[in-house]
């Protein structure tokens, strides 16, 4: 089995309108989409995003009797500490082929807005971190962690200076990963669109350091012009690292493929 891209949207994601066929056709390979799921009790600003299952799969099973049972399913799940039973119960009944784990927002706004925010930078990593350590020793359920560094992305720059006294954290988020079978993710969009690389380049190292081996490669694609975004330079970073495999999911099983 080849390697394919585990991080995309289509029109079921309130951000994206972008259509399946799009992707289907830049491929002979499987395609995956991961549509939003982010309850916002805590925050009014914004309306719950709800994938509506029963409309994605019937046109996933629509789709796949014309693409050759290419298309799989995905959900990308915005961890909230209120809204952790809500997040439970909508799971409860649905099958995925792989689930991510994303940290989107802090109870209070969306870390994409954080610029607008006058927070000192070490403030906010020790909100940031503390947050994601919640998320993954809860969602046990998630197959990946999601672009780590998503809520750095409202402050420019980010230097490897600034996460080094949160290592300790680092690492226990990566140990609890670890203990629930959870593959760390390279997110392309960060790492080039967001000039990220530098973050992720010690992040690989930190998570190898406590024993971290499952990784995947994702474009976080909004758009089919970005599917397998970089993914070239990204696979020489992992190289740079030693890492020889990558990790798919089907039915939430792992399946261990060579790095391209």
């Amino acid at each position: 089995m080849e390697y394919y891209d585990q991080h995309m949207h289509t029109f079921f994601s309130p951000d994206s309108t972008e259509k399946f066929e799009n992707y289907l056709k830049q491929t002979d390979n499987y395609v995956v989409t991961t549509e939003h799921l982010d309850y916002y009790t805590n925050y009014p600003q914004s309306s719950d995003v709800i994938l509506y299952y029963a409309s994605y799969s019937n046109h996933i099973d629509e789709l796949n009797r014309s693409y050759n049972n290419r298309l799989l399913k995905g959900i990308e799940v915005g961890y909230t500490k209120t809204d952790r039973q809500a997040i439970l119960d909508y799971l409860s009944d649905k099958s995925f082929d792989i689930i991510l784990l994303s940290i989107h927002q802090n109870g209070n706004h969306g870390f994409m807005t954080l610029n607008h925010d006058t927070k000192p930078i070490a403030e906010h990593l020790e909100q940031y971190f503390s947050i994601m350590l919640e998320g993954v020793k809860f969602a046990t359920f998630a197959n990946v962690l999601a672009h780590f560094d998503f809520g750095l992305r409202g402050y420019d720059p980010v230097h490897v200076e600034d996460l080094i006294p949160f290592e300790s954290v680092l690492k226990e988020i990566f140990t609890v990963m670890i203990e629930n079978n959870q593959a760390f993710e390279l997110n392309t969009r960060s790492m080039y669109r967001y000039h990220d690389v530098h973050l992720y380049d010690y992040a690989i190292e930190v998570y190898q350091s406590v024993g971290g081996k499952l990784f995947t490669v994702s474009s976080d694609a909004h758009v089919a012009a970005d599917y397998r975004l970089e993914f070239d330079a990204a696979f020489e970073l992992l190289r740079k690292h030693e890492v020889k495999q990558l990790v798919v999911y089907q039915k939430q099983q792992p399946i261990m493929v060579n790095l391209p």
